[in-house]
């Protein structure tokens, strides 16, 4: 391949996660924020599957737009679900933050732990959704089980964050541009593997 082919796939790569980041954002605000964060990154998930399996020619703005309606009031469901286990954790963290027993520390570390296992389990939640057709309550278990079922893959995506933020960490700039789109492509490839496992082992 010649290097100004490589130079044009890079750009038109940029430019998709570009638009890509920009419809999240802007759909999230849609939404309120609170109510469009779910659907927004459902829709944004939707889209990069069909990238990580080669399927590049779909009209984004469309797709997104489509997704976004469709998925709005059954991934704000799920998402309820998830975000008050993330309100209860936090919660309770504070309360033993500020106990000075022994044994609040030996809790505090186990539901440091739980908080991780479920923070993980969302991060897993997403590309499950859009790659599925599951109940809400399926979704839910089923982030959790993949979640405790993959460490490798979970490692794998964890070392990926961190480079990300490392480079982001020196060009705070490209948050407003790349911020969900190229994190989100990454746990995506690797889920996309993950679910080819399983089928395959259906």
């Amino acid at each position: 391949m010649k290097f100004g082919d490589v130079l044009l796939n890079f750009c038109e790569w940029i430019w998709r996660f570009m638009i890509l980041n920009f419809l999240w954002v802007i759909f999230m605000v849609a939404g309120g924020v609170v109510l469009g964060i779910m659907p927004s990154t459902v829709a944004t998930f939707y889209i990069l599957r069909k990238w990580v399996q080669g399927n590049f020619d779909i009209p984004i703005f469309k797709t997104f737009k489509d997704v976004y309606k469709k998925e709005f009031i059954n991934s704000n469901k799920c998402g309820f679900v998830f975000f008050a286990l993330f309100a209860f954790l936090a919660f309770d963290l504070t309360i033993l933050y500020k106990m000075e027993a022994l044994y609040s520390t030996v809790l505090y570390i186990i539901v440091m732990t739980v908080l991780f296992f479920v923070s993980i389990s969302f991060m897993f939640f997403f590309p499950l959704y859009v790659h599925f057709e599951q109940s809400n309550k399926d979704y839910i278990k089923n982030s959790f089980i993949i979640a405790l079922s993959s460490p490798f893959q979970t490692l794998l995506i964890l070392i990926g964050l961190y480079i990300l933020s490392y480079i982001v960490k020196g060009n705070l700039g490209l948050v407003l541009f790349f911020f969900m789109v190229i994190p989100g492509y990454l746990i995506m490839h690797v889920s996309n593997k993950k679910f080819k496992q399983i089928q395959r082992s259906m």
